[in-house]
């Protein structure tokens, strides 16, 4: 559902609250994470007299992969805190702090543990993509498995919007615009949902939670995936949950080695390897699995075995529940926050998008998300490649 709210001065922040007509509900549950977000989303409901009940997702345990099936699926108010590299304890005492600055009784706030549904529908699925040397995206999966998934089991169903027809737009801040990993979510599951910040800019959103003294207001924003950490190192990470990777040779087009790499889960099309010793300047990953497992090096960033004319998906996800024939003035996006490009796309069996000029860094597994101009259609795996040379 999109909300379009008119402005006013509100403190120091352009925007105007949301009524109970914008919203269409009189009780709801308020998924927090504990960053400024949605502090100020809990703060901004709490303005409107509903009914409001406050969720927080545990979603990660790294005592899982030793323990999955002692795990319990749901914890106490309070419960003892366990190390782990997304810091989720620190994010469930900010939650408690702010709702108690808000005046939610303790009685209405909920931890509920979905570590183990986080684990077998998001990270053991990114880990066999990991090993096939393809790149996922864990994110575009926990909204879909959890977030929008197995969350919604633990919300009242009288607490769900009887919506239809819901549809995914773009935020007003473009920094900030989720629906890139929103696009794999259903239209079912959207209708269940609002998004009361869609229509405030981000430093608004910061001017909001100083407006309400909220304890999370100079918080800063939490970045990477969510398991690793913010300044945990990919490769270090991954060796410790896949299986032993088999190591190749880099080469060239000549299909001469140039030297040795650790495996392809490793390395992502487009990515700067950093060897020492390399003749003639910086050099690119252009393609894995090159005779078995070597990987493809190309020099220069301009080189056209960098960069792809055409893509087919897979398992792809029409928000709507059925794909259009074509769209001739698409917009592309591969990662989150690239600059939306124009192509075209088709649909014959798989989902096939054409680039109107080629772009770089396009990695099977990457998620491909397609829109109609700021209005987001769905998303799919990439899973084959058409490059400019």
């Amino acid at each position: 559902m999109r909300l379009s709210w008119l402005r006013r001065g509100y403190s120091t922040a352009a925007v105007r609250l949301p009524t109970l007509e914008d919203l269409y509900l009189k009780k709801g549950d308020n998924a927090m994470s504990g960053g400024v977000d949605s502090s100020v989303t809990l703060s901004v409901l709490r303005e409107l007299p509903l009914n409001l009940s406050v969720l927080f997702m545990r979603n990660w345990d790294p005592l899982l992969s030793e323990n999955a099936d002692e795990l319990p699926l749901s914890l106490s108010y309070g419960t003892p805190a366990t190390h782990s590299p997304c810091s989720w304890e620190r994010d469930w005492e900010d939650v408690k702090r702010v709702c108690k600055h808000v005046g939610i009784p303790q009685s209405d706030i909920r931890l509920v543990d979905l570590s183990k549904e986080y684990w077998t529908r998001v990270f053991e699925p990114a880990i066999a993509v990991w090993e096939a040397g393809q790149t996922p995206n864990p994110d575009v999966a926990c909204n879909r498995e959890i977030k929008f998934g197995a969350l919604m089991q633990h919300i009242p169903p009288g607490h769900f919007l009887a919506t239809e027809g819901a549809t995914l737009h773009r935020a007003l801040d473009a920094n900030k615009d989720q629906t890139y990993y929103l696009s794999q979510v259903r239209e079912e599951q959207l209708a269940k949902a609002v998004f009361p910040l869609a229509g405030i800019p981000k430093p608004s959103v910061r001017d909001l939670a100083r407006h309400f003294n909220l304890p999370t207001a100079e918080r800063e924003e939490s970045m990477g995936v969510c398991f690793i950490g913010e300044r945990g190192k990919f490769g270090d990470f991954v060796s410790q949950y896949t299986s032993p990777a088999e190591p190749g040779y880099f080469v060239n087009l000549e299909g001469e080695r140039m030297a040795p790499h650790r495996g392809n889960c490793y390395y992502t099309i487009g990515q700067r390897p950093r060897l020492g010793g390399l003749p003639g300047g910086r050099w690119y990953i252009a393609r894995k699995h090159v005779n078995g497992n070597d990987i493809l090096l190309v020099q220069g960033a301009d080189h056209p075995a960098l960069y792809c004319e055409r893509l087919w998906s897979s398992d792809f996800n029409w928000i709507a529940g059925h794909p259009p024939e074509h769209i001739d003035n698409a917009l592309i996006q591969i990662r989150h926050r690239m600059e939306p490009v124009p192509g075209r796309v088709s649909v014959e069996g798989r989902v096939r998008v054409d680039f109107d000029k080629p772009i770089g860094a396009v990695a099977e597994g990457q998620i491909v998300g397609v829109w109609d101009g700021d209005r987001c259609l769905g998303s799919g795996v990439i899973e084959e490649t058409k490059t400019s040379a």
